[in-house]
């Protein structure tokens, strides 16, 4: 079956989107469909429906698949571009990052200082913990005497 006879059987343009094929399908499916129709003569139809719909998914799949060569290409090519001299300049991490070389443009000039949360510790940990439990069990015990 030629590419062309399916979009014939399908009732569609021969530039028709995918989108497009696969609403004429639904729609030929079901009118042919032979648990709707019981005669041969819609049996046989909904096969070529089926067929043609079928060839021009796989015909599409492998039109826009792309090869492991292209990948393999297209990942080459995307790092010779960045190649250049201002990608390899090496990173210069200052104090306070002002001579870090953003080859993407950002702005780095801000100054940045070593705040840090204070580590908490574990005696202020168990505290809140066992503070918490003990004021659940509380309330547990004071809720079935209460009742």
């Amino acid at each position: 079956m030629k590419p062309s006879d399916c979009y014939q059987i399908l009732g569609v343009q021969k530039g028709a989107s995918q989108k497009e094929i696969k609403n004429a399908y639904r729609q030929l499916s079901l009118k042919y469909h032979p648990d709707r129709n019981n005669t041969h003569k819609d049996g046989e139809k909904f096969k070529q429906v089926t067929e043609a719909y079928q060839l021009l998914r796989r015909e599409e799949k492998s039109r826009t698949k792309t090869s492991e060569t292209d990948v393999s290409s297209n990942y080459t090519q995307f790092w010779k571009k960045y190649d250049g001299s201002t990608m390899n300049d090496n990173f210069n991490f200052g104090p306070n990052f002002a001579g870090f070389k953003n080859p993407f443009g950002a702005s780095t000039q801000e100054n940045y200082d070593h705040f840090r949360e204070k580590e908490s510790s574990f005696k202020s940990t168990h505290m809140i913990l066992y503070g918490g439990l003990g004021i659940i069990a509380l309330w547990i015990i004071l809720e079935s005497i209460l009742k």
